[in-house]
């Protein structure tokens, strides 16, 4: 269950008004949708990266539906991983409840930006306006909810992104009854351009 997606770049985003929460992410690593994105309608979203432990995806999610909050579900993951410190983690419920923690561990360049309706983390990153860039897209867009989190996405690569450049990137929408949009593009030269081609 502990995978590696090093060198990920990621958003998880909620669109309030239209009931729709995300995760988008974009990765030097192959097959990312593999490990990295967690999404479940009507409860909400998780990015589990760095040194990836997918446990945080899925026990997260069983939690979120019991009840917890965010910060609940993280502080006891945390609590039960001794290389808690290698770990780049986001959580976000469908009540727009959030935590976010990157271990000292992490793979430098590495940071986090907590907003009122969206969280971007990124680990091995070729700048550290990565971050700043992806939140500042977020904050400056508009229309569809995954229109804007690939276009955060694509600004986190052109501020620098992956170390390596990227090979992979997934994005999943649900709302609270479904999946309403999931890609996956496990390897490809230009995975972000090819996200937007099959969000077209």
């Amino acid at each position: 269950m502990k995978r590696s997606s090093l060198g990920t770049f990621s958003i998880l985003a909620i669109s309030p008004k239209s009931r729709l929460m995300g995760v988008a992410v974009a990765s030097g690593s192959p097959s990312v949708g593999d490990r990295v994105p967690h999404a479940r309608p009507g409860v909400g979203v998780i990015a589990t990266q760095a040194y990836t432990n997918v446990t945080y995806g899925i026990k997260g999610l069983e939690l979120m539906t019991r009840g917890l909050s965010p910060k609940e579900i993280l502080k006891m993951l945390l609590a039960e991983d001794s290389d808690r410190e290698l770990r780049q983690v986001a959580v976000m419920d469908f009540n727009g409840r959030k935590a976010a923690f990157t271990g000292a561990k992490a793979p430098k360049f590495y940071g986090e930006t907590v907003a009122e309706n969206y969280v971007v983390i990124g680990n091995l990153l070729a700048a550290k306006q990565v971050v700043s860039s992806m939140a500042r897209e977020f904050d400056n867009s508009s229309g569809e909810l995954a229109w804007r989190m690939a276009r955060a996405l694509k600004a986190g690569s052109e501020s620098g992104g992956d170390r390596r450049g990227e090979k992979s990137a997934a994005l999943i929408v649900v709302s609270t009854e479904r999946v309403e949009v999931e890609i996956r593009i496990d390897k490809h030269a230009m995975p972000i351009g090819e996200l937007f081609r099959m969000l077209s």
